[in-house]
């Protein structure tokens, strides 16, 4: 009996670290939107430097430069999903010993205009925060991992707006040769700890948004036609684009993990390299730069107004960027941009043919981003969170086709 109280007190505990940690999150990522208002919008309109290529250099290769000394003189940061989430199941734990490194790191890209997402740099700071609240409590192993893991179970629901997202990455395996029995306490138990951390950062950015009224997240797509047979005639082709779109980034990824190899300990020429890029491409292609999160919304409504030509243009060249940001110094995550390049592919596709363009977007997005994270349950979780809930048949057999189809950029990173 004594043991389910502890279990029970111990979800408590996590439901409000849950809150706390999401209330961090928002005034983050708040920060980051009136920090980009007021550089990108109103400086450049008050000094007359509007569609300035001058300006675009200047800004971002002032931002190249703090990255670049940051990194030089503090190491990489921050982790990447990946590598956060793979310390916490091998180590159980997350240094916390620069937490105010990582929160600099995580703010810089996504200010001056970096092709990249948020989730990298705040799942470390989450997960860096539970580490040192748990130790304050003398947590130790599974207490702490699972305080831990909760954490960053809470940041990626809260991020994307999708509830389950952060539950079904930290209990989806990595690959076959990934298990989780001996890990933590039951599973069962696991689900209810994330479950509760979970449900305090959805309640904390509910009441957030409500009285700043203010959404922070990823926008929902409309339904604009029915769902019906017509639209599946086109699944093989839109399911064939984000396959090969995919393929596509992962090349380009290969390529600049390369030059950053090349590069070797020049952070600072990295950076500037990298802002010379962000700079170019968002003179002429302005949809390459940001993350993707606010201009997402403006593509929903607006993707009719521009040209498919332009569209997928911007989403070939943005998938190079946010590949030179992340390897060049940038660091950020590729989630939140993924899923901007897959609207700007879906809608252009739609207006070429036709057809419903919420569909062809759901398809391209989950078979890009299954294709790219080979992790079916994780796209459909955070995807069904952008789309009606009629589109669960798309997304879901799009993730599952694409996530099982081999691919040879896997075969080449071996060798």
């Amino acid at each position: 009996m004594k043991r389910y109280f502890d279990i029970f007190m111990f979800c408590l505990f996590t439901g409000a670290m849950g809150f706390i940690g999401a209330t961090c999150i928002w005034f983050l990522l708040k920060a980051v939107h009136i920090g980009t208002d007021y550089l990108w919008i109103f400086i450049p309109r008050s000094i007359g430097f509007e569609d300035s290529l001058a300006y675009n250099l200047a800004i971002c290769l002032t931002g190249g430069l703090i990255i670049g000394i940051l990194q030089d003189r503090f190491g990489p940061a921050p982790d990447n999903l990946e590598q956060v989430m793979g310390r916490i199941k091998t180590e159980g734990r997350y240094p916390y010993n620069r937490l105010h490194i990582i929160a600099i790191a995580f703010l810089l890209p996504l200010l001056f205009g970096g092709s990249v997402g948020p989730e990298a740099g705040l799942s470390g700071l989450i997960a860096g925060l539970c580490c040192l609240i748990g130790d304050n409590l003398r947590y130790k192993g599974e207490k702490l991992a699972a305080l831990t893991e909760a954490g960053i179970a809470t940041s990626l629901g809260v991020i994307f707006g999708a509830p389950l997202f952060g539950i079904v990455a930290n209990l989806e395996p990595d690959d076959a040769t990934e298990h989780y029995k001996e890990k933590l306490v039951s599973k069962k138990t696991r689900i209810l700890i994330y479950c509760f951390g979970v449900a305090g950062g959805m309640l904390s950015f509910r009441l957030l948004g409500r009285i700043f009224d203010t959404s922070i997240g990823l926008p929902r797509f409309y339904t604009q036609q029915a769902l019906m047979l017509d639209q599946w005639k086109w699944f093989i082709p839109l399911l064939a684009i984000g396959i090969a779109f995919s393929l596509y980034y992962r090349f380009i990824d290969i390529l600049t993990g390369q030059l950053r190899k090349k590069l070797g300990d020049h952070a600072i020429i990295s950076s500037l390299l990298a802002a010379v890029c962000v700079a170019l491409c968002g003179h002429f292609l302005p949809l390459t730069m940001f993350s993707g999160e606010r201009e997402l919304s403006y593509l929903i409504d607006e993707w009719d107004f521009n040209s498919p030509q332009e569209m997928i243009l911007s989403a070939l060249v943005k998938l190079i960027l946010v590949s030179v940001c992340i390897n060049l110094g940038w660091r950020g995550g590729n989630i939140f941009p993924l899923i901007f390049c897959s609207g700007l592919l879906g809608f252009s596709f739609a207006f070429l043919t036709g057809m419903d363009g919420s569909f062809a977007v759901a398809v391209v997005a989950a078979s890009l981003y299954a294709y790219t994270i080979r992790k079916p349950v994780m796209v459909i979780a955070v995807l069904l969170l952008c789309f009606p809930v009629t589109y669960i048949f798309p997304i879901g057999i799009s993730a599952v086709v694409a996530s099982k189809i081999p691919t040879p950029v896997d075969r080449l990173t071996r060798k």
